[in-house]
């Protein structure tokens, strides 16, 4: 039976996966659905369109419910920063009966909207790529990072993996020793991409469809390669949180903020998935000054219900 009460939808896409969920006015998620990636700048916009449709239709489906268009919508997605994309967004929810209203922000909103108690503070997302956000409670904004993977994303797991490859061939060649014989990295990295050597990984990384995704994807092979080595905390792994608190206090003193209390909202799987990366970066905050008030957001999406719910109710 369809349910007469107001809906609300919201929706967090990125690099590696989109996630939907549908929910009512008091706060209850009645219905989840997910899908790939839809970060256009990575996989196109046919690709990000059939994304946000199939994760919206399953929310629809687990809820019980026929599609229909709901009272708002907030969609924060990575890769849809210009006017142009914005358009675009509002062309697809428009012929696809989304909602009445779409409201569309940066997927680090979500990130603080669920990741802070009073709704304003910072948000860091470290997955396939990164970035820190901010927002006043006066309502400003900032944003740190971003700015993708050629000549950004400092801090995520992409960046990650592209300096552990570079370590592993600087050890092949013998410009740079392992502490360890065999090398837990130059392992861990092979059986991560099926191949017998350091020789391998050339084919491996440049074959078609290694693209950034699979290259993010390596992380977890880094870290696990980091519990057997310790010394790759110090060369890998503690530079991406440093990477990542300097994008924080940059979101910060955007707005004013220079040191003091700092509700922080962590999300991204990188981040949430690594103690060292996590700790890195709030020491990296506390030596600029800040006392971070870091709270771990594993579904943002839930801050996007609270954003659709926020502009409902006129932005209260």
């Amino acid at each position: 039976m369809t349910i007469e009460e107001t809906l609300f939808l919201g929706v967090d896409g990125g690099g590696t996966s989109t996630t939907a969920l549908l929910g009512l006015a008091d706060g209850r998620v009645i219905g989840r659905g997910e899908s790939g990636p839809s970060n256009a700048k990575a996989v196109g916009t046919e690709a990000a369109k059939a994304a946000l449709e199939q994760a919206i239709a399953g929310a629809f489906v687990e809820a019980g419910e026929w599609p229909r268009s709901v009272a708002v919508a907030c969609l924060g997605l990575a890769g849809f920063d210009r006017p142009e994309d914005r358009r675009l967004l509002g062309e697809w929810s428009e012929a696809g009966q989304w909602a009445d209203r779409l409201v569309l922000v940066n997927d680090g909103d979500l990130v603080v909207a669920a990741g802070t108690p009073e709704g304003w503070g910072v948000g860091v997302i470290a997955g396939t790529g990164s970035i820190a956000v901010g927002r006043a409670a006066d309502g400003r904004k900032s944003r740190a990072g971003g700015w993708g993977h050629v000549f950004g994303d400092e801090g995520s797991a992409y960046v990650l993996a592209v300096a552990a490859l570079r370590l592993v061939a600087r050890r092949a060649d013998g410009r740079e020793n392992a502490p360890l014989c065999p090398d837990p990295l130059t392992r861990s990295l092979c059986d991560a991409l099926g191949v017998s050597g350091p020789v391998g990984l050339v084919s491996a990384v440049y074959a078609p469809g290694c693209d950034r995704t699979r290259i993010a994807a390596l992380a977890p092979a880094i870290l696990a390669a980091a519990a057997e080595d310790s010394t790759l905390d110090d060369l890998l792994v503690r530079p991406a949180g440093r990477e990542l608190a300097e994008s924080a206090a940059a979101a910060a003193r955007s707005l004013g903020w220079t040191g003091g209390d700092l509700p922080l909202g962590l999300s991204g799987g990188f981040l949430l998935s690594s103690p060292v990366v996590a700790e890195a970066l709030l020491g990296g905050l506390r030596e600029r000054g800040y006392n971070p008030l870091p709270t771990r957001v594993n579904e943002p999406a839930e801050g996007a219900l609270i954003l659709a719910r926020r502009d409902h109710d006129g932005g209260k």
